[in-house]
């Protein structure tokens, strides 16, 4: 099944002033990274993500993610995405740019032996100005999607589980000042599921633990209007809405997603 998420970028502002959330994009589930998915090679992601309820809206990400390795038993994933406006603000208020980066590494499922899960490994959020955006996040995954021939259980769909940990401790604070830099990603996808006029539906949820700006579990449904186009949309519920910025405790995400395949373009040409 392909997963086309990147977690949301988790938005700080200033040193001491505010954070906010929403997370930087490799491959995703619906709120975090909590996937071991990666983009194939030479398969273009494009994303472009919203964050608004009400009284607030959280900045809009616009990010690109490709496969950059042409081999079946490891695979590699790098990309960027760029925040609108920019919430990054250093200490003496000057506007910093608003680029976060990332990168996995990782096999599919079933590459070595039958029934073996996918695993991945890599950084997210990678910026570049100390104390305001370098949260620098290493996380690892493991996935195993249930197989056709395993009977009901093919219903139970993709399973996810694996763990974060933020290198720059001054970003991952509680609200009540607690550092917070580890925590549990875990993530579901069901079977698809057909519908007349488009592709499929799939469901999904994940969390991220953690008292943190990131700490969040949401859930929602990818609408694939076609294979490689998909809309997906659903609340995120977060764990510190003081940490997160979000005073309400919640927000509603709408994220479109496009693969373009260069191979296939290339070929055509």
């Amino acid at each position: 099944m392909k997963v086309n998420k990147q977690i949301k970028l988790f938005i700080g502002i200033g040193t001491l002033l505010f954070s906010t959330s929403v997370l930087a994009t490799p491959s995703t589930t619906f709120w975090a990274p909590s996937t071991p998915y990666l983009q194939p090679f030479g398969v273009l992601h494009i994303t472009y993500d919203t964050y608004f309820l009400n009284d607030y809206d959280f900045p809009i990400v616009v990010g690109l993610t490709s496969g950059l390795i042409p081999l079946k038993e490891i695979q590699l994933e790098a990309g960027f995405d760029l925040l609108f406006p920019s919430p990054f603000v250093d200490s003496s208020g000057k506007k910093i740019l608003p680029l976060l980066l990332n990168a996995k590494i990782g096999t599919p499922e079933d590459t070595f032996f039958d029934g073996q899960p996918g695993w991945s490994f890599g950084i997210f959020n990678l910026g570049f100005k100390k104390g305001v955006n370098n949260y620098n996040i290493l996380h690892f995954m493991l996935g195993k999607t249930m197989r056709e021939d395993w009977g009901a259980l093919k219903y139970i769909g993709t399973i996810q589980f694996g763990f974060y940990y933020g290198l720059e401790k001054t970003l991952f604070q509680s609200s009540d000042g607690k550092t917070n830099q580890f925590g549990i990603m875990a993530g579901w996808f069901s079977y698809p599921i057909d519908v007349p006029l488009i592709d499929k539906i799939i469901l999904t949820a994940d969390i991220m633990t953690g008292k943190n700006a990131f700490g969040a579990a949401g859930g929602g449904i990818y609408f694939y209007m076609i294979p490689s186009i998909s809309l997906l949309t659903g609340p995120v519920f977060f764990f510190d809405k003081d940490a997160a910025s979000a005073s309400q405790g919640w927000i509603w995400t709408l994220q479109l997603d496009v693969d373009i395949d260069l191979k296939s373009s290339g070929n055509q040409e």
